[in-house]
């Protein structure tokens, strides 16, 4: 069996040990769970003596506590690794990791790999609340399987966008702010497109919905908005569609058979990252080969 990643190693043990992630992983679950408990005091006094009562406030803790993981997920996992490679030329330890005997993916994966353990920690720590609504009934474990598997995918997505902005820019508070701009953007200005493509809704029909390409073109772009492509998938398994396949419905009265906007956001979300991934490599390849190169010849002046 191999070794572990050094960085990976390194990282963890320097995450964990200190009190700060236990802090932020009680506070995130103190305000969440105190969200549900008052969410369903609500539901449940405005329920009444309603037969199915059970199970709309089951469906609507299960989207509040989905809705709140993944607005958390998007918040903290930027932040996570903004400040790993940028954080290393501020402490002047750039140039000695770059010249060591790692290469470039091991460097970025091993710091992804501890951001991402911080962040499955808490999506781990978020699926007993989840598991409250399996017993109002109105959701089922496909649900709760598919909630999961995009807050994985969205972690992924985004600590890849912080890692790669922490390759670029050469401080922590730059990297920072880039990454939650990217991840603001990327949630702010899909739906804004979306809606002003519908504005006209004569022509934007005819050229969204007019072909079964252009349906699943713009069912892609749509899904790679986390919260859209689940909202979505939630409304498609409730209206009886299957987990894998759902209806498009073209402007000829037509209909065709595409991926489910979860399956669509997790493809596109992976492929993304390592895309992301790539490109943060490349930015230590290059300050790598000049690092070896200056010390060859300076052992070969010597």
């Amino acid at each position: 069996m191999g070794e572990l990643n050094p960085v990976l190693v390194k990282e963890l043990r320097g995450r964990m040990r200190g009190v700060r992630s236990f802090v932020l992983l009680t506070i995130f679950l103190a305000l969440l769970g105190g969200a549900t408990l008052l969410f369903y005091a609500v539901l449940a006094s405005q329920s009444g003596n309603d037969l199915n009562a059970g199970r709309q406030i089951g469906q609507a803790l299960f989207l509040m506590i989905a809705f709140a993981a993944l607005v958390g997920v998007s918040i903290i996992t930027p932040s996570l690794t903004a400040g790993a490679l940028a954080g290393e030329r501020e402490r002047q330890s750039f140039d000695l990791l770059i010249a060591s005997q790692l290469s470039p993916w091991q460097i970025v994966l091993g710091k992804l790999g501890s951001a991402l353990a911080f962040a499955l920690l808490i999506i781990a720590a978020v699926v007993p609340l989840m598991s409250i609504a399996l017993l109002f009934g109105g959701v089922s474990f496909t649900e709760i399987a598919i909630a999961l598997a995009g807050l994985v995918a969205t972690a992924v997505l985004y600590a890849s966008v912080g890692l790669f902005w922490s390759g670029v820019m050469r401080s922590t508070l730059g990297a920072n702010g880039l990454a939650i701009g990217t991840v603001a953007l990327i949630l702010l200005g899909i739906p804004f497109l979306a809606l002003i493509g519908s504005i006209p809704s004569g022509f934007a029909m005819e050229m969204w919905m007019g072909s079964p390409v252009t349906a699943v073109l713009s069912r892609l772009f749509l899904s790679f908005h986390p919260f859209v492509a689940l909202g979505l998938t939630e409304a498609s398994l409730q209206s009886g569609e299957g987990p894998l396949l759902v209806t498009a419905m073209l402007t000829d009265g037509s209909s065709i058979q595409v991926l489910s906007p979860w399956l669509m956001f997790v493809a596109t979300a992976l492929l993304s990252s390592a895309l992301l991934l790539a490109l943060t490599v490349r930015q230590l390849r290059p300050e790598r080969a000049e690092r070896v190169g200056k010390r060859k010849g300076n052992q070969a002046e010597a």
